[in-house]
């Protein structure tokens, strides 16, 4: 889901246990799919890693299953929201944190996964014009380019 429309139930959902009658007014845009899109495919992202792990290293696998459950075991749109804002975060950053270490150890993944999260962030705001098909497909176009560059280079070397 969308940070935006995250934030539309939390505050609905606060009015209605304050009962305050309010009506849920949101207006679903193209660009909180575009949104959503992204969110799946770095949850992907991130269920690939769990699952080569469990195949390659146990330990790791355990402990990275533990980020998953905190990032995405959510029962609530709260718990939700504030992954997205955590991951969001991380994802800004210019430290070398977390993404790099242990979500994303894999270069192309974390750049990927850091040019998404700069791409949503000035959404969570609502400062930053929403976001289009063009932006998306640039996105995805640079990343599948970098991505086909890349294999070819490793099969050139082996």
């Amino acid at each position: 889901m969308s940070v935006e429309l995250l934030c539309a139930i939390e505050s609905h959902n606060y009015a209605k246990i304050c009962g305050i009658p309010r009506d849920f007014t949101f207006q679903h845009k193209l660009c909180h799919d575009f949104e959503s899109l992204i969110w799946v495919i770095i949850y992907a992202m991130m269920i690939r890693r769990k699952s080569t792990l469990a195949a390659t290293n146990p330990i790791h696998h355990t402990a990275y299953k533990e980020y998953l459950d905190g990032y995405w075991g959510a029962h609530s749109h709260t718990k939700l929201l504030n992954s997205h804002m955590a991951l969001m975060s991380a994802g800004m950053s210019p430290r070398r944190c977390i993404v790099d270490i242990v979500l994303f150890p894999d270069p192309l993944e974390a750049e990927f996964f850091r040019t998404a999260m700069r791409l949503l962030g000035p959404q969570r705001d609502g400062d930053a014009e929403p976001l289009t098909y063009e932006k998306v497909q640039t996105l995805f176009r640079t990343y599948i380019r970098k991505t086909e560059q890349a294999t070819r280079s490793t099969l050139a070397a082996t």
